[in-house]
């Protein structure tokens, strides 16, 4: 099976339906793919293999007996290790949770095994999903595929990786400031934060409950529009998201892109060139660039800094009587959130209230908003810059604060030969609408067969 690993999920489904794969097989040779890459890589940190197996084996029952299980039948996925498992090992990168195995599963997980998927295992992440590294004291750093020396993005590192590498055909993550964004830019894949709330958070170990979303990381549009419904707790137009007619259009004419270089653009030179030829590329398309002006989402800023207080609130009894179990780099962490005050923290939350309002009025003249994802590209452990973490997190947490949908999809490569990730974001509740513009980009950018080197496929990242 050289090349399945970086099929579609609809093409695997095809070839399920048709005999000429089995889900039996496909598990077994993801799972070959993880025993043979996991040791550089460490992107999971529990294999579900014999358990993966075994639910293989009912799906190609269910499929011989006439059953189809679900949009998801067959399909081998990952699930971040902040999310429960029922009967898998869930540490949320943590000492604290060592050992922990939970009795049921978190809702997004129980939605994917009612949909037919396969849990091949637990994905690796920063302690406690708090970071944008994904390097971890207690369970190892995660390595790029892209390049093994440079860090995956966090938090959801792990599941960008599996994605990336082939060894999972999507992922779930978490993302309270950037954390399946992020990851999806510095892995060359496609991360999608939907709408808040639009998939629960139950059995998912919060860090800051009013800005934690849960969503899914894949290799294209497509998939993730696959995935997306299926964990949703609702759907906003009782639609598929890229089956309605007219989803996807090439020429993208009279296609608002809103575009707001004063706070968006700045960081790394290579990335904001990068997105700035997919601008053309747009605008060669048919698609109408706007500029917007941005200068309302300084205040983000300073209003995600203090919305973390939660994050200490969380942890503090915890970190007071077992501080051994944190990192020092936590415990740094959420000393800084513990002087946060409560008059600060309500303002904080006034102040989000009001900048969701001025996000909202800039789709007055936009129909997506498109920046970099990240304005930093990964880095080495050595030679990480003190900004790291603002450049990773800057662009992409305005969209927790407003809880608008948000994509980050590839649109090239820098010198460096890492990805770049382009991201689209929609109004509130637009889920369905922005994953059909984030396809027809994603046609217009066509960055075919967009793997890391030396995973089992050839690089063709242009026409």
């Amino acid at each position: 099976m050289p090349t399945v690993h970086f099929s579609s999920i609809a093409k695997i489904q095809a070839e399920l339906r048709s005999g000429g794969l089995t889900a039996v097989g496909v598990t077994r040779h993801l799972l070959e793919r993880i025993t043979t890459h996991n040791g550089r890589l460490n992107a999971f940190v529990t294999v579900n293999g014999n358990e993966a197996l075994a639910a293989a084996e009912k799906v190609d029952i269910a499929l011989k007996n006439g059953g189809w299980l679900g949009p998801l039948h067959g399909i081998p996925v990952a699930i971040k290790d902040n999310i429960d498992t029922s009967g898998i090992r869930t540490t949320a990168g943590s000492r604290l949770y060592t050992d922990r195995v939970p009795m049921r599963d978190a809702e997004v997980v129980s939605r994917l095994k009612a949909a037919g998927a396969i849990i091949l295992g637990k994905t690796g992440t920063h302690e406690l999903a708090y970071g944008t590294t994904s390097e971890n004291t207690f369970f190892g750093r995660i390595a790029n595929p892209w390049d093994l020396s440079r860090d995956p993005g966090g938090s959801s590192g792990g599941s960008a990786v599996a994605v990336a590498a082939g060894l999972a055909f999507a992922a779930i993550g978490t993302d309270t400031a950037c954390s399946i964004r992020h990851p999806a830019h510095c892995c060359g894949v496609v991360g999608f934060k939907p709408s808040l709330g639009l998939v629960s958070a139950a059995g998912v170990l919060p860090l800051v409950r009013s800005l934690d979303h849960v969503g899914p990381i894949a290799r294209s549009v497509d998939d993730i529009a696959l995935v997306t419904p299926v964990i949703a707790g609702h759907w906003h137009d009782n639609q598929e998201p890229l089956r309605s007619a007219g989803y996807s259009r090439d020429d993208l004419n009279g296609l608002r892109v809103g575009v707001s270089r004063s706070f968006f653009f700045s960081g790394d030179t290579e990335i904001l060139a990068a997105v700035d030829r997919a601008l053309g590329l747009l605008e060669a398309k048919g698609a109408v660039v706007v500029d917007i002006d941005g200068r309302a989402l300084e205040k983000s800023v300073e209003i995600t800094r203090v919305l973390f207080a939660d994050a200490y609130a969380q942890f503090a009894d915890a970190l007071a009587i077992r501080t051994a179990d944190f990192s020092v780099e936590l415990q740094c962490k959420l000393a800084r959130k513990a002087d946060i005050s409560a008059k600060d923290y309500l303002e904080g939350q006034q102040r989000r209230m009001e900048l969701t309002a001025e996000i909202d009025a800039m789709f007055a003249h936009c129909d997506i908003l498109a920046a970099p994802t990240s304005t930093i590209l990964p880095a080495q452990p050595d030679a990480r810059p003190d900004d790291y973490d603002a450049h990773a997190s800057r662009n992409a947490a305005i969209f927790n604060l407003g809880g608008h949908p948000s994509i980050s999809i590839p649109c090239g490569v820098v010198t460096a030969g890492m990805p770049v990730g382009l991201m689209l974001s929609g109004t509130q509740n637009g889920d369905c609408v922005l994953l059909r513009n984030a396809k027809s980009i994603e046609n217009a950018l066509n960055l075919r067969n967009f793997q890391p080197p030396g995973y089992g496929f050839p690089q063709l990242w242009l026409p």
